[in-house]
């Protein structure tokens, strides 16, 4: 779960898109997004496998729930955790109210991350919550363009460096960048000469393994994904 963008759209009160590349071991199966109800509520999100969580989802109860492994710094992982994170997601997908979710979650045990929760109800609004493993950061943003990279992906330079390449290509695309396709390509086919900042990586074992993007536009929720090992896309919507 290495890279993540935001952008709103200023012809929505609500309107955005979301987009992740995925960034996993080669090895760790991973089923296609899918339309499902759990607990009473309509859910949308693409299925690890492994521990029956995912990275990232829509949920009926108006809300995108988007992780990244990490906090603000690489850490040496333990052998062992008590909750998968890709369980927290869904558990957040699943919660009446993601904000005292988030106050009251016992987060002991579980790997560091960094969930980026975007919520549609009253108006569009974007929280950061980084686990660290000792400490909670949770944080609302301005609702505006952002990047984020996996900080066990990316150091601090390379954050710095992909943060002012995604502002040049903002001010390059201007309002382009509010169509989903413009996006999707970024995502894609963005090249720089030094291959370790790209979107797509391939170090061995660790490669963007698929591409998701979210977009919530006209009261629906389309969920576009690219299984990019096997080379198929799916689409499903709600």
């Amino acid at each position: 779960m290495c890279t993540i963008t935001f952008i709103p759209l200023l012809k929505e009160e609500k309107g955005f898109v979301v987009t992740s590349n995925r960034d996993e071991s080669a090895n760790r199966k991973t089923l296609p997004p899918k339309v499902v109800e759990e607990k009473g509520v309509k859910l949308l999100y693409p299925k690890d496998e492994v521990a029956g969580g995912t990275w990232i989802g829509a949920s009926g109860k108006k809300r995108l729930i988007c992780l990244m492994n990490g906090a603000f710094k690489p850490h040496q992982r333990k052998e062992s955790y008590t909750t998968s994170r890709g369980v927290v997601v869904k558990e957040f997908l699943l919660a009446d109210d993601v904000l005292n979710k988030s106050e009251s979650y016992n987060f002991e045990g579980i790997e560091p991350f960094t969930m980026i929760m975007i919520v549609w109800k009253a108006g569009l609004e974007v929280y950061e919550l980084i686990w660290d493993e000792t400490k909670v950061y949770f944080n609302k943003l301005e609702n505006e363009p952002h990047i984020w990279s996996a900080s066990m992906t990316y150091d601090e330079e390379m954050k710095k460096a992909r943060e002012e390449w995604f502002k040049d290509f903002l001010e390059e695309k201007s309002t382009e960048v509010e169509d989903p396709d413009v996006m999707w390509d970024f995502h894609q086919n963005t090249k720089k000469e030094d291959k370790n900042l790209g979107l797509i990586i391939d170090r061995g074992l660790l490669k963007t393994t698929s591409i998701t993007q979210l977009i919530y536009s006209e009261n629906r929720v389309e969920m576009r994904y690219r299984d990019l090992l096997k080379n198929k896309d799916y689409k499903e919507y709600f």
